[in-house]
């Protein structure tokens, strides 16, 4: 893990995110005035060059960049103040360094790791072209059956390989899912992206009418649909809390929106804390009840009664059978 120095801080145009140094006041396209996004330096590790910004998070910034040799990565920045606890910068830096030697034909592969003269960190992974899981969920509406239980086998193959190598993805969502439909494959491949190295929230913060200072903290994303009830309740997060973020992802692509929607994200936490998603059924009558049995299981509140790992999941969707 690489430490360096740099008082070049990115700038952003709001109209189309690109990216410019410090230098610059007003975007050479749009013409209009760039902001900096706090105090991201415009080249990271002297390697990489930022070019736009993917998207803004409650824990940090990603960002397209190309690296030295004129390749295409993504550029995860972390920001301090969810580093700010020691326990927190020691996860990132363990798990970061050993996400770097990890490999999965499903997961992009992080490519390098360090920390910025702010406290920040920063993580580069391969650039993977296509449409995210959001996306596709956007135009569609909802997908096929046979569609959503192959993306969530796959999902669960990965994330097993991920779990069997001591990590944790924690921010699961379907931002985090790249789908690759291929003119030679009859069916489509993910790609998993956009691994956080942070928890939620440090002890027991959870506090009705704290969200809002969380937020401000960094400690909670600001759209938190797919968390864990107990990554609200800032308990140590484990492999079944992505477990619990892959019932809302399957939820979600089978109904058509997550099984719990609100306006307040306060009403948002407590419904994921206290409140029965709808059976799946009653949204889509074409879903069988054993596969809507599944992913109630993996929404249970209580970790127990979830499945204990991926592997389990995926093994219960294949004997659904519709994967024919």
């Amino acid at each position: 893990m690489t430490t360096y120095d740099s008082d070049n801080t990115v700038r952003e145009c709001i109209s189309c995110q690109r990216c410019y140094s410090s230098n610059r006041s007003i975007c050479l396209h749009c013409q209009i005035e760039l902001r900096p996004v706090e105090t991201v330096p415009n080249i990271i590790n002297y390697r990489y060059q930022l070019t736009n910004v993917l998207s803004h998070g409650g824990t940090g910034h990603s960002f397209l960049a190309f690296d030295d040799n004129q390749q295409q990565v993504v550029v995860r920045i972390i920001r301090a103040s969810a580093l700010a606890d020691p326990r927190a910068l020691d996860r990132f830096r363990r798990e970061a360094n050993m996400a770097c030697h990890f490999h999965h034909p499903n997961v992009a592969s992080i490519i390098d790791c360090g920390m910025l003269p702010d406290a920040s960190g920063y993580l580069v992974s391969d650039y993977i072209e296509g449409p995210t899981l959001r996306e596709v969920l956007q135009r569609r509406g909802r997908l096929t059956i046979r569609e959503a239980v192959l993306i969530l086998v796959d999902l669960c193959d990965a994330l097993d390989a991920v779990h069997r190598a001591g990590l944790l993805h924690r921010d699961l969502k379907p931002e985090s899912i790249i789908i690759r439909y291929l003119p030679d494959l009859p069916d489509p491949i993910i790609r998993l992206v956009g691994f956080s190295f942070t928890r939620i929230a440090f002890g027991r913060l959870y506090r009705p009418g704290a969200t809002g200072r969380l937020q401000e903290q960094g400690f909670l994303p600001l759209s938190p649909v797919y968390l864990s009830p107990e990554q609200f309740s800032g308990e140590e997060s484990d492999v079944r809390s992505d477990i619990y973020s892959i019932g809302v992802i399957g939820y979600e692509m089978l109904t058509g929106h997550p099984p719990f929607i609100s306006e307040r994200t306060e009403d948002l936490l407590l419904r994921h804390l206290s409140e029965k998603p709808a059976p799946l059924r009653s949204l889509n009558p074409a879903i069988e009840a054993s596969l809507e049995s599944e992913i109630l299981r993996a929404l249970e509140k209580d970790p127990f009664m979830r499945h204990q790992r991926a592997i389990e999941l995926k093994r219960e969707l294949v004997n659904v059978g519709h994967l024919l």
